[in-house]
């Protein structure tokens, strides 16, 4: 076994003796790798800008048009045809989900299915654990904790004229949320309780609102239009039964429609990104390319280099 055991030590492995390659940066080759990726990070970023300028998105603000506990319409008419898919998302803006208090309260065993007693909701979901503060475990809110108590309800119905139009408000959240981390308890929360903040745990709607946000605007997805298009010209109207208040932390809300391309929607941020990486890289390059030109640096022989 000792054999073993130092023959091991001994190995080319343990020694650090495994064959290795070791360039050597020369100007031959750093020069053209710098200005091949420069110019291919340029030619990438230009393709993904011009994608997404091909995203067509529409986007109105309703909060300062519909006072909270009424109902309004909001029009809009598209710049171009929308193809389907079309995204129909709301949007908030100052309102902070990544807060460190905000995101902890919540009890995803709850969310689960799991029923809890006042001691284990009580550890996670504060400051809304229960009804009225009664430590007792019938008065657990259904479910508890401050995200489930601020979800967006209000109601939004896209209409073209009278007809309302087919988006799907199914298959807005991810399908690992909806087949793994969101049940519902057995028995059903009673809807008509003063506990029950939710009475189903795999509204979509729903889900989409707990997988919280991380910068102080977003936007969720609220339904797809998976068939048929809105034409450029057409006047279409958006239904709102407003009740979510946003004065209090002066926000606002916004309804968006948009369609997506194969870098997503409509956002240049990659594709500039790209553009200046490979500009910068292209520069430099061409600097490395100049001083080697103008003034060449004497370069030592690789046979006088020793590797022991």
């Amino acid at each position: 076994m000792s054999e073993v055991i130092n023959q091991l030590r001994s190995s080319k492995f343990k020694q650090q003796k495994l064959p290795a390659r070791q360039p050597i940066l020369k100007p031959r080759s750093v020069i053209p790798t710098m200005l091949i990726l420069g110019v291919f990070f340029i030619v990438l970023g230009v393709i993904f800008v011009l994608s997404v300028d091909s995203v067509i998105e529409v986007s109105k603000r309703y909060d300062d048009k519909c006072k909270i506990g009424s109902n309004c319409t909001i029009t809009f008419e598209p710049p171009s045809d929308m193809e389907s898919p079309v995204y129909f998302y709301y949007q908030l803006t100052n309102y902070y989900q990544n807060h460190r208090r905000y995101v902890k309260s919540r009890d995803d065993t709850q969310l689960g299915g799991e029923n809890l007693s006042y001691e284990e909701a009580e550890e996670l979901c504060d400051p809304i654990i229960s009804l009225d503060g009664e430590k007792k475990d019938s008065m657990v809110y259904q479910p508890c904790g401050l995200i489930v108590w601020s979800q967006f309800n209000d109601t939004l119905t896209v209409k073209n004229g009278d007809e309302v139009l087919d988006f799907n408000e199914k298959g807005i959240a991810w399908e690992s949320d909806i087949e793994k981390k969101f049940k519902n308890p057995d028995p059903l929360p009673d809807p008509d309780s003063q506990t029950t903040l939710q009475s189903d745990y795999t509204d979509e709607h729903f889900v989409v609102w707990m997988r919280v946000a991380a910068l102080p605007t977003f936007r969720k997805l609220y339904a797809i239009l998976e068939k048929g298009k809105l034409e450029k010209g057409k006047q279409y109207s958006v239904n709102i039964e407003n009740h979510y208040p946003v004065s209090s932390f002066d926000g606002q809300k916004s309804i968006i429609f948009t369609t997506t391309t194969w870098v997503g929607g409509k956002n240049s941020f990659l594709g500039y990104a790209y553009i200046s990486l490979g500009s910068i890289l292209f520069l430099i390059g061409l600097g490395f390319l100049l001083k080697h030109l103008i003034k060449p640096r004497p370069l030592g022989k690789e046979k006088y280099l020793k590797w022991d």
